[in-house]
């Protein structure tokens, strides 16, 4: 009797610490946008990384946003921003946004947009993605965000 109380114990203290493992670490939204915000972002481009890249920031000046209704992940609004790399060359950014997870997210042409979440490496009009812009849902992240014009979506993780 008393191995199975201290066992359920043990799992109880188990439970609750797990989620906080995965609660992601809280990333500040940089004063401004300077290509050096964009420094991992070009890494990732110039490694041509097939995998995921956790923790990427862009920022840059949005063109503008469609949006991909349904879909296996649901609909997404898409922003397309370009970006300005240390090296000097802009290169255009997807970044797709979870309706259904972070809420619908636009930007229109010539708003100041910061992103924050899971780099990928894109094709057709552009270089690289973002996703995963949300509070974190696994360990190796931290939480996400996008900003538009200074409004940040999520507000808070807690």
């Amino acid at each position: 009797m008393r191995n199975s109380l201290a066992s359920l114990a043990v799992a109880f203290c188990v439970s609750i610490a797990i989620p906080s493992f995965a609660q992601g670490h809280d990333v500040p939204v940089p004063r401004s946008c300077s290509p050096q915000v964009n420094a991992k972002l070009q890494q990732m481009i110039n490694d041509q990384s097939r995998s995921y890249v956790e923790n990427v920031m862009v920022c840059g000046t949005a063109e503008g946003t469609r949006v991909n209704s349904g879909g296996r992940h649901g609909s997404h609004h898409i922003i397309t921003v370009d970006a300005q790399l240390p090296q000097g060359n802009i290169v255009r950014v997807q970044i797709a946004i979870n309706d259904s997870l972070d809420g619908a997210v636009s930007a229109t042409r010539g708003e100041q947009v910061f992103a924050y979440g899971q780099g990928y490496i894109s094709g057709g009009g552009w270089a690289a993605g973002i996703h995963d812009v949300h509070c974190s849902t696994h360990r190796t992240a931290d939480n996400g965000w996008v900003v538009v014009n200074g409004t940040k979506t999520p507000a808070s993780c807690r």
